[in-house]
């Protein structure tokens, strides 16, 4: 999808999937994530029907590390500021011309229909893989184009680098022939618990429909 006053960059590339785990193992994630029991919703018993769906879920929650950063208002951002939401984390960056766009209209249209308690238990966060051109002059217009509610973040590329490391975003940068680059990118979202831990990830297509579905059954 190509957004009108935006640049072109690259098309984005699937991350390294991940096994899945046993069936039982769905109960106790999603309870982690304050999620619901499988009488609640019975088509994800199995975590062979959830893997199905494109949803990876660990069978432990994974820790991850503090980090600090600065948002798209330009102000200091920390994982302690996740705490008590449930995160939808995603790499990207501005100049990304259609997994980027599409995943944020995606999630836009997701948030639309969400109830507003629903919506008070989640955070949608952007995370920057191209800090040098993602300023927050560049990124509080392009995140206000999807919806004001969402976040973005920029800082160190070290640290973007290590906390994408240890939500499997996989990213680099593809040199042209005519002095520019782009950005090759894996295209998941990382779920985040309410505690800042990696619940596991979401592979797209991340239309509407099956995003509403997935948080309200992960929402309490």
């Amino acid at each position: 999808m190509k957004m009108d006053g935006w640049p072109l960059s690259w098309q984005t590339t699937g991350a390294e999937q991940m096994k899945g785990v046993s069936g039982l193992a769905i109960i106790l994630v999603l309870a982690l994530a304050g999620g619901i029991t499988a009488a609640q919703w019975p088509e994800y018993q199995t975590m062979q029907v959830l893997r199905q769906d494109g949803v990876v879920l660990f069978p432990q929650a994974l820790p991850v590390s503090d980090f600090a950063f600065v948002d798209e208002n330009g102000a200091p951002f920390v994982k302690q500021d996740l705490q008590g939401k449930n995160v939808l984390m995603f790499f990207g960056y501005t100049w990304c011309p259609d997994i980027c766009p599409t995943t944020l209209m995606d999630l836009s249209r997701t948030w639309k229909r969400l109830p507003e308690a629903v919506k008070q238990q989640w955070a949608v966060v952007l995370v920057s893989i191209d800090p040098a051109r993602d300023r927050p002059e560049n990124l509080a217009p392009y995140m206000h184009y999807f919806n004001p509610d969402f976040k973005a973040l920029t800082g160190n590329p070290d640290a973007l680098q290590t906390l994408a490391a240890e939500l499997n975003a996989i990213y680099h940068r593809v040199e042209r022939d005519d002095g520019a680059y782009l950005m090759d990118h894996s295209a998941n979202l990382a779920l985040l618990s309410k505690d800042g831990d990696y619940l596991g990830y979401i592979e797209p297509p991340h239309n509407a429909s099956r995003m509403v579905a997935l948080i309200k059954a992960l929402s309490q």
